[in-house]
């Protein structure tokens, strides 16, 4: 159930990023493309929550491929001949950066936890009678 809820949330910010990459912010004599940059923090921040909702790197990569499938879909031509993503040095950096990036968070492994703090008794670490059974230890050299 989380998987396909992560697949739909890819979905979503694919299509979603793909509407707002073009936004650029005039700053002083410079346009920075806010939109692209807003998109690729989201979707990484999100691919890492999905790894640490799903408990495994499982998360980030099902996220990812929604994401990747709704931004190739929005970069293919309409019937129409229409296109979101056209072939812009902003919206190739905002495909080929949003691939990296994603790829870069589902390749992290996730933060331990408390519980994995927690180590187990080693196997064989025994006290008592049995500490040694079977290894020799304590025998009588003869």
């Amino acid at each position: 159930m989380r998987a396909a809820a992560l697949l739909v949330l890819g979905l979503f910010f694919g299509f979603i990023g793909a509407l707002i990459q073009s936004y650029t912010t005039l700053i002083g004599s410079v346009r920075v493309p806010t939109g692209a940059l807003v998109s690729l923090v989201a979707i990484v921040l999100v691919a890492r929550a999905g790894a640490w909702w799903q408990g495994s790197r499982l998360g980030a990569i099902t996220f990812s491929v929604g994401w990747l499938a709704a931004t190739l879909m929005m970069g293919s031509e309409t019937g129409a001949g229409d296109l979101v993503l056209t072939s812009g040095t902003r919206q190739m950096a905002y495909l080929i950066g949003g691939t990296i990036l994603l790829a870069a968070a589902c390749g992290f492994p996730l933060l331990p936890t408390d519980e994995d703090d927690q180590e187990p008794a080693a196997a064989g670490a025994g006290t008592g009678a049995d500490a040694g059974a079977g290894t020799g230890a304590g025998a009588p050299d003869g």
